[in-house]
């Protein structure tokens, strides 16, 4: 593995974690201006930049580790909610929170890439399989670091978010239904909620909030604590 690539990786890794760059020049050797200019590049062509530019893509995606070759020259652990990573050659760690998870995923398959791991280290630092870490590499080859490792399920979960009128209104008229006797059901609280407030809330955003409030637990219950409440007033 080539001095220059390991430099350009811990350059990049320690300016992810928020050190300076005059900082980061003196600890790893690099340039001041040079450490800019593998920024730069990484910002525009992603992790592959990290390798030398004259080599095409095929060459480079042949340096790919096999997936039951053990590195000598890097260890990755997972020490309580962080991954611990160390450069046994020049003594240097990097940690990063496991909850970070394209910090993590952007490191892991950087060293994959340049061989410095095999991908069964990638696996268990990333919990996936080394099929995918591998299929991860190949496609940051030719892609940018958000359209390969940037949850895409996190845009769903984005269209389930409502405002605390909406879930007020959703139970009002869960609540009301209920005792009234009619129908609760994600379509028929859409239609109620929409027809008050204007809005255009989906039925299968109702009916996530109804499970998440867990309203379906006090549909049967409900009317029957009303009875039971206007009969003891009654008594009073």
């Amino acid at each position: 593995m080539p001095e220059l690539v390991l430099k350009k990786l811990l350059f990049f890794s320690l300016y992810l974690l928020g050190a300076k760059v005059c900082a980061i020049s003196s600890l790893v050797g690099i340039p001041e201006e040079s450490g800019k200019t593998v920024l730069k590049r990484i910002s525009k062509g992603g992790l592959p930049a990290l390798g030398d530019r004259r080599q095409s893509v095929n060459a480079y995606e042949h340096q790919l580790p096999h997936p039951v070759i053990q590195s000598q020259q890097v260890s990755v652990i997972t020490e309580g909610d962080s991954c611990l990573i160390t450069f046994f050659n020049s003594e240097q760690q990097i940690k990063i929170l496991q909850k970070h998870k394209v910090h993590l995923r952007s490191v892991i398959l950087t060293l994959l890439q340049a061989g410095l791991i095999s991908a069964q280290m990638a696996s268990s630092a990333l919990g996936v399989t080394a099929a995918h870490c591998l299929d991860l590499s190949e496609k940051l080859l030719n892609e940018d670091i958000a359209e390969v490792l940037l949850d895409k399920r996190k845009g769903q979960t984005s269209d389930l978010l409502v405002d605390p009128q909406v879930k007020a209104e959703l139970v009002q008229q869960f609540a009301a239904r209920s005792i009234a006797g009619c129908s609760v059901s994600g379509k028929a609280l859409a239609e109620a909620v929409n027809g008050n407030l204007k809005t255009a809330i989906s039925d299968r955003a109702v009916r996530w909030h109804m499970k998440k409030l867990g309203l379906m637990e006090i549909k049967k219950s409900l009317p029957k604590l009303v009875k039971a409440l206007k009969k003891t007033s009654n008594h009073t």
